[in-house]
């Protein structure tokens, strides 16, 4: 097993190095590992968060479990072994020691993060500047919005007007050419075969443009649909966000 000192630090050493040897019988009589770390254990605890985070808690008992460890496999009883580490009280201070005199490089996350008791009155200060500013600059965008809404009104108003318009061609074309294929009976027999064929054909040329546009008709209608209907869900969720929000 490598030695677990080796990977205390060197502030953690000095600290360790200048404490006294725990001597048996000056405050309590021969404690065995498991007394030791946890009293260890109690000691630190009752200095996390404050002091000791419990990461470094937790390296603490384990370097001195370690280090417990290693003396029992070089020979000496658990009673020993503990002696040798010292009293916890000596051990704790070391640690103590060990932690204050190595500098902190990174500030603690608590600290970085907005306490939100005291944004509170900050929000509380900003709210009615920014109610007079809505207030005062209200005729400009009240207007704006009224004419980006006018504007929008106005282009699905368009958009369906063509759509109605392409319908009625449709309609049109698909009604003008079934009558005029309709007629070139009768025009057949008042006016010959070349007024026939020429009514005959005028209107399956229609009846053609219709199925087309029909076609036409078909597309525009669902993306006029589609588009109204994400138009839609679009406003009705800046509504329910500003409800939640509220």
């Amino acid at each position: 097993m490598a030695r677990a000192h080796r990977r205390l630090p060197v502030h953690h050493k000095a600290a360790l190095s200048r404490r006294k040897p725990f001597r048996q019988g000056r405050r309590s009589d021969p404690m065995t590992k498991t007394v030791f770390l946890r009293t260890l254990s109690e000691k630190l605890v009752s200095f996390t968060p404050e002091r000791i985070s419990p990461s470094d808690a937790v390296r603490a008992l384990n370097y001195y479990e370690e280090m417990i460890d290693d003396r029992m496999e070089d020979g000496m009883s658990e009673e020993e072994a503990v002696a040798a580490v010292g009293h916890p009280d000596d051990v704790f201070r070391a640690v103590l020691a060990s932690l204050s005199a190595i500098p902190k490089t990174e500030p603690d996350r608590a600290a970085r993060a907005p306490d939100p008791v005291a944004s509170e009155p900050e929000r509380k200060k900003r709210s009615p500047w920014l109610v007079a500013l809505l207030i005062v600059s209200s005729p400009v965008w009240i207007s704006l919005l009224i004419a980006a809404g006018a504007v929008l009104f106005s282009l699905y108003v368009v958009l369906w007007a063509l759509i109605v318009s392409s319908w009625a061609v449709f309609a049109g074309l698909a009604g003008g050419g079934a009558l005029l294929i309709v007629s070139s009976v009768p025009l057949f027999a008042e006016n010959g075969l070349s007024a026939a064929m020429a009514s005959l054909g005028m209107g399956l040329a229609a009846i053609g443009l219709a199925i087309f546009f029909f076609l036409f008709c078909i597309a525009a209608t669902r993306f006029a649909a589609r588009l109204t209907v994400s138009s839609l869900r679009g406003v009705l969720s800046l509504f329910d966000r500003k409800e939640r929000r509220s």
